[in-house]
């Protein structure tokens, strides 16, 4: 028997923490919520949660995955954490920040922690059976773009979530994945009690780094609400994909906009999901050595000397510091249903190889699954000239691709 728990808790910092590594922020735009659904089916008891945070990285991860394993009882491998890697929302990563010259203090943490962990013991207290799982897909049009173009002397250039450069943000859209993805689960009175929903592109179009916001998903997630159920959204491998195409210079406009076409996206998915009977949890993982790209502490320090908030030279100081960890792919398989979660930003192309793995089946990936490992290009990118992915918050190398497409394949099989 399937059992479900929910919880949802309000991890908004204070007004004056920062958003991102060190924009202080003036206001509060709207709460930043994690939101965990709990599957228990006797043999395994998963913890899934989507935080609105722009990033977990090395040691803050590994805390916020203990307390809630512990919370719910289930082990650490058992817990999975998603940032959905909204820009004006809280990058907790502690080996990097001392690093910087006005470093986040973080001393909201630990009350967060505590909170998270308070809302998953109580959760537990609270399972309700699931009967039935659903899937489904949409055609999400005007929203996701390729960030890298292609320029005609060779070059890429970036389009940015907001491009004010209209001969970027007029070029072709590039390789995307146009589905949004929805998976829910219903009790035998056909009650939903909770949804995952994934999307491939990064999520912010409306950052400006003096205010904590949800963005485009926490404006979806509000409008859809909690009566049908804890509605959870995912990130997919966006790390090349941005709104550039579609969005406009107007932040509050832009959020706005782009929260409906997904509240409307996932709603329609709700209404029109198969549904087949729940069936039992199969978690599986496959690890590999993540290749790292060589730098020089040296180098590192120097940037940060003629630049003192130079974030992407301080995150690769705090890689050399947490020292090297395995990457490691994780997937759910419940009722014909194939979910693949995906530290780092990954670029889209790694989720199409992942879709090609599953012609017959239905399968949704989530990426930003721990950020330890920053952005994941493609063999080829790395040989490029421009674009930003390979030159900041990057420090893996051309052999990823390979070692990934490998990986992936062996847990396609499990």
């Amino acid at each position: 028997m399937l059992k479900l728990a929910c919880f949802k808790v309000d991890v908004t910092p204070p007004v004056g923490a920062c958003a991102g590594f060190n924009a202080k922020t003036l206001r509060i735009r709207d709460p930043l919520f994690a939101r965990g659904l709990i599957l228990d089916d006797a043999s395994a008891r998963l913890v899934l949660v989507s935080l609105d945070y722009c990033a977990l990285v090395h040691s803050a991860y590994e805390q916020l995955r203990a307390a809630l394993a512990a919370a719910a009882g289930t082990g650490n491998d058992r817990v999975l954490i998603h940032c959905i890697h909204q820009h004006d929302a809280p990058l907790v990563d502690f080996e990097a920040v001392k690093y910087l010259e006005t470093p986040e203090q973080y001393g909201w943490w630990p009350e967060m922690l505590a909170k998270c962990a308070a809302a998953a013991g109580e959760a537990v207290r609270h399972f309700r059976e699931v009967a039935e799982i659903s899937s489904a897909s949409y055609c999400l049009e005007g929203y996701a773009s390729n960030r890298r173009v292609a320029m005609p002397d060779g070059t890429i250039a970036a389009r940015w979530s907001r491009c004010r450069d209209e001969r970027i943000r007029n070029a072709p859209l590039g390789i995307i994945d146009l589905m949004l993805k929805t998976v829910a689960f219903r009790d035998a009175d056909g009650n939903i009690l909770g949804s995952l929903s994934f999307y491939a592109t990064h999520p912010q179009v409306a950052n400006t780094g003096d205010k904590f916001s949800a963005d485009a998903p926490g404006e979806a997630l509000r409008q859809l609400g909690d009566e049908s159920g804890l509605h959870l959204f995912f990130t997919g491998c966006g790390g090349n994909v941005t709104a550039g195409k579609y969005s406009t210079q107007e932040p509050e406009t832009n959020l706005l906009h782009f929260g409906k076409k997904l509240a409307v996206a996932i709603r329609t998915n709700l209404e029109r999901a198969e549904w087949r009977k729940a069936g039992k949890l199969d978690w599986q993982s496959v690890a590999f050595s993540f290749p790292r790209r060589e730098f020089g502490r040296r180098e590192l320090q120097d940037k940060l000397q003629s630049n003192p908030g130079d974030a992407s030279s301080a995150a690769l100081l705090g890689v050399m510091d947490f020292g090297p960890a395995p990457y490691t792919i994780y997937k759910l398989r419940s009722s014909g249903i194939n979910i693949f979660f995906l530290p780092g930003e990954l670029f889209v192309e790694y989720q199409l190889f992942i879709n090609s793995l599953y012609p017959e089946e239905f399968v949704a990936v989530a990426a930003n699954c721990r950020d330890d490992f920053f952005y994941c290009p493609l063999a080829a990118d790395f040989k490029t000239v421009g674009g930003y992915e390979t030159q900041h918050f990057c420090y893996t190398n051309g052999e990823f691709e390979t070692r990934f497409k490998a990986a992936a394949r062996e847990a396609s099989r499990l």
